[in-house]
């Protein structure tokens, strides 16, 4: 936000009435309270998102088929590939609907929503008339088993119908989040997500619908989601639907910013596609009951990251605002209280996991197989929050400030040494191996990033040094 005068109150155009959220930002302290009134619904949120895919595979664990849980194994990461390659959708409105709000702008408002919305429904539209090439080339990628590629279409072929409104979703979520609508944020995602759960059980145990089942349910959650999430924008937005139709025109002077402004966030995302179709390919290469079990070590490691991710998005909304308003002292704070809440819950999740850990696998199947080559890597998991919860939250300080260029560096880096290490470390150690790079790769989404803070601190040091400069000179003058 573009602040009228240098003091900690922040005033905004009447245009747009202030959001509890800028109440948060009236002092330069923000209390582990702020955090927590940000912080919790986003955590509960983003967390529902991972339990789809666990629900997926715990409902089709039930019905004891290896290859059914391998095959929606495989169509998950089908999907997540070309959702994520588009995952800025929600990072990038969110940035640009909370700038709108701070400038009180009502036109700004809308476009910060109507535009990403265009091309995230158009994008959509592409994957459905190349559905038949993207099966293809997913089939070639992963290559797995003939059982578990038949399996794996059956659910691509039904969800694919659902990637405009998992792509607007995105539009609309992180539209909400940049206005610090945390609670309609929550209610749009827990909503759709326990539709799923509750669809699940239904088409699979009840209607015995199978993988098909999993996706009818996971298609029909989609759709009612985004139906939530515009009417929870036009509610409480006030913007009429002629405003947001109009503000939807956009030239090629602001499809080609839109674009640039994005490219380090889809660069850093392809190396996460590249990274999971790995795990995805070389644990078909290791056998199905492989590919199987890291299915549901994955579903798990998933449902924690999305825990820090929570507080991601938390950092990401503080961090931007004390940027915007040139606040080092804010922005100081935050990355304290990024650390702490980090913290607690690496140790929070470590305890839990550790305590749970010969059990979590019950929740998916009780395949004997499985079960085994899972109690075998269990290790592994134990570590992860440790490993993975610096490099997931700080991540969010940079986006949320808009500085992208070393989260793309490091993402490069870290893919890096992925694929260096499991290039030998497989051959040696077999699945073991695989583990030990997939560890390795989230130990250097922290090494390789937090090193580069200072480009975030640099933002509000220059400015304030700029600042003071002009208020001497303005006073030698008078």
């Amino acid at each position: 936000m573009t602040p009228f005068i240098e003091t900690t109150t922040i005033h905004y155009r009447k245009s747009i009435s202030l959001s509890p959220l800028h109440a948060l930002f009236s002092t330069m302290t923000i209390s582990h309270k702020d955090y927590y009134k940000i912080a919790l619904p986003f955590i509960i949120s983003t967390v529902t998102q991972p339990l789809l895919g666990a629900v997926d595979t715990a409902v089709i664990g039930q019905l004891g088929v290896a290859e059914l849980i391998a095959g929606v194994a495989v169509g998950t990461v089908i999907m997540n590939t070309l959702y994520w390659l588009f995952g800025f959708f929600r990072v990038s409105t969110t940035g640009q609907s909370a700038m709108a709000l701070g400038k009180g702008d009502q036109s700004l408002l809308a476009s910060s929503l109507m535009r990403p919305f265009v091309l995230a429904a158009s994008v959509g539209l592409i994957f459905i008339l190349l559905q038949s090439l993207l099966w293809q080339g997913a089939l070639w990628i992963i290559d797995p088993e003939a059982g578990v590629a038949q399996q794996a279409e059956i659910y691509f072929s039904i969800l694919i119908f659902g990637a405009p409104f998992v792509l607007l979703n995105y539009t609309v979520i992180g539209w909400l989040m940049g206005q610090a609508k945390a609670k309609e944020t929550l209610y749009t995602q827990v909503f759709g997500n326990v539709l799923n759960i509750v669809l699940d059980a239904v088409f699979v145990l009840y209607f015995d619908l199978g993988v098909a089942g999993v996706a009818y349910a996971s298609l029909i959650s989609q759709i009612v989601m985004f139906a939530i999430g515009m009417c929870l924008v036009l509610r409480t937005t006030g913007i009429s639907l002629p405003s947001l139709m109009t503000a939807s025109k956009m030239s090629r002077s602001d499809l080609s910013t839109i674009v640039s402004s994005n490219t380090d966030l889809l660069l850093r995302t392809v190396c996460l596609l590249i990274f999971f179709n790995m795990m995805a390919r070389t644990g078909a290469q290791l056998g199905t009951d492989t590919l199987a079990t890291n299915a549901i070590l994955m579903q798990i490691t998933f449902i924690v990251s999305y825990l820090f991710d929570g507080v991601a998005n938390a950092s990401s909304v503080f961090a931007g605002k004390a940027v915007g308003e040139k606040n080092p002292s804010m922005l100081e704070r935050v990355l304290i209280l990024n650390f702490q809440w980090t913290a607690g819950l690496i140790v929070l999740l470590t305890i839990v996991l550790a305590l749970f850990q010969a059990q979590w696998v019950y929740l998916f199947t009780n395949l004997d197989s499985i079960v085994n080559l899972y109690q075998q890597m269990t290790p592994w998991l134990l570590v992860f929050p440790l490993v993975a919860g610096f490099g997931l939250t700080v991540y969010g300080i940079f986006t949320g400030t808009g500085t992208t260029r070393p989260v793309r560096d490091s993402s490069i880096a870290t893919l890096t040494v992925f694929i260096a290490v499991q290039a030998f470390s497989v051959d040696l150690w077999g699945n073991h191996g695989l583990w030990l790079a997939f560890t390795l790769f989230y130990c250097g989404r922290i090494a390789f990033l937090y090193p580069f803070i200072g480009h975030v601190k640099k933002k509000c040091i220059e400015f304030r040094t700029a600042s003071q400069s002009s208020t001497e000179e303005m006073a030698q003058v008078n």
